[in-house]
């Protein structure tokens, strides 16, 4: 929900593919609806921003000052759907990647709110992934979601199964990957999974799944 940084939707974007993959008529239909951004997709990017903000300071941007994390934290903190209770929950966020980006024997290669393009598969698809990792055959792909309603399961989801994809074909020519890794934080439900998978797994998923559906749902045809 709110996820920052996809405010110019692929029409077969990631955060709909269970609805495009299995009606492919869907995609068209709903690129021809109004795009209105609820309050609650507001807030879930406002509470994005903040976890962006944390994980650059300890990840990407080391040479941020303690004076610039602040003023940076107090204009994001300044919008009328700012609550304190996110920084928690962004900390519990930021922990849980830290916990896997700090586990390896060295330094991983992280990229935070990376925009990946599984064009491959999909044609002119795209997303914005809110942090992957890569590390010794290891793709990490974790997903930060703002919502407190029903609980989402990392296992066999769509949308992330897709930003691997993104992150295969952006960086697979760089790393040997072998073993995909799905995570979902969700604090405010006191939810979060993660689930493991082969890369070769995922491949065949792209090319006997997504692949076939997105040429139809790119058509408009079902």
């Amino acid at each position: 929900m709110g996820k920052k940084g996809e405010k110019a939707h692929a029409l077969l974007s990631a955060s709909s593919a269970k609805k495009w993959i299995h009606c492919t008529p869907s995609a068209k239909l709903e690129a021809s609806l109004p795009d209105k951004e609820s309050d609650y997709a507001k807030e879930g990017t406002l509470a994005h921003s903040i976890c962006e903000l944390k994980l650059s300071r300890l990840f990407t941007d080391k040479n941020m000052t303690e004076r610039t994390y602040k003023s940076r934290l107090k204009k994001l903190q300044q919008d009328a759907l700012y609550q304190p209770e996110m920084e928690g929950y962004t900390d519990e966020y930021v922990d849980y990647v830290s916990q896997i980006a700090f586990g390896f024997q060295a330094a991983p290669f992280l990229r935070i709110e990376e925009t990946v393009h599984y064009g491959n598969w999909a044609p002119e698809g795209f997303g914005t992934v809110d942090c992957l990792i890569i590390y010794g055959g290891e793709l990490h792909i974790i997903d930060f979601k703002y919502g407190k309603g029903i609980p989402v399961k990392a296992e066999g989801n769509y949308q992330l199964a897709l930003y691997a994809l993104g992150a295969y074909q952006e960086y697979g020519f760089l790393f040997n990957i072998e073993t995909v890794h799905l995570h979902i934080v969700q604090p405010r439900t006191a939810g979060g999974s993660s689930w493991s998978t082969t890369l070769k797994e995922l491949l065949t998923w792209g090319e006997a799944v997504v692949k076939p559906a997105a040429e139809m749902a790119f058509r408009g045809e079902g």
